[in-house]
């Protein structure tokens, strides 16, 4: 799973085009192994972005054989919900579920339930494993990132652009942290886009073990 920086869901369908000849972009394979080995086309599926179907580009490392989802880079991954409406929804606060859920503009039957996982504050299970990549500065997790990427609008778009560049690790959103673009445990050939959602990568991290930071947040 990868993203490309300024390809939000209004520029995606401009740029990734399905006309036969369309150009793509020059994304190396996020495997070291692969040596920078650059990913070729691999077809498209569908998804659901805003309640509607979107077309989403596919591309495949010819040396590894692992397939990767090109999301907008404002998109969450399994999950129809932008990454600024998960910061809208948490800014809102865990004891404001309603709130939250209108601010996230998530207007469904399950929208409290699912915007209140989003806003458990430092309960959440993506939160935990993000929490052991940054600085252990006071507050709440969203104070965190922002401690890193600043406080305008849009600083889990940020954060996404940030772990990958300092990581190599793909912020999903409430769905998780992928290290490489796949999951913790995927062998080579493996793609990972399994529409369930394969296990996200979390704990065990060498870089947490390196700077010594908490794999957990602070209450």
């Amino acid at each position: 799973m990868v993203s490309l920086a300024g390809v939000g869901i209004k520029e995606y369908s401009s740029f990734f085009r399905r006309e036969k000849g369309s150009r793509l972009p020059e994304i190396a394979c996020p495997d070291p192994g692969c040596a920078g080995a650059l990913l070729r086309g691999h077809g498209w599926y569908e998804r659901l972005v805003g309640w509607a179907p979107m077309a989403i580009r596919r591309l495949i490392c010819a040396s590894c054989k692992v397939t990767h989802a090109v999301l907008p880079e404002d998109q969450c991954a399994y999950r129809d919900a932008t990454l600024a409406a998960v910061e809208a929804g948490v800014d809102a606060g865990p004891g404001h579920p309603t709130a939250a859920a209108r601010a996230a503009g998530q207007l469904d039957a399950e929208a409290v339930r699912r915007v209140s996982r989003w806003t458990a504050d430092f309960d959440a299970a993506f939160v935990q494993r993000l929490c052991g990549l940054l600085p252990p500065v006071p507050g709440t997790w969203l104070e965190r990132v922002r401690a890193v990427v600043g406080d305008a609008a849009g600083a889990l778009v940020r954060l996404r652009r940030w772990l990958w560049g300092t990581y190599r690790v793909f912020f999903g959103g409430p769905s998780g942290l992928w290290r490489g673009g796949r999951p913790r445990d995927a062998a080579r050939g493996r793609s990972t886009y399994g529409g369930s959602g394969p296990r996200p990568w979390g704990g065990g991290s060498p870089f947490v073990r390196e700077r010594g930071w908490s794999p957990r947040c602070e209450r």
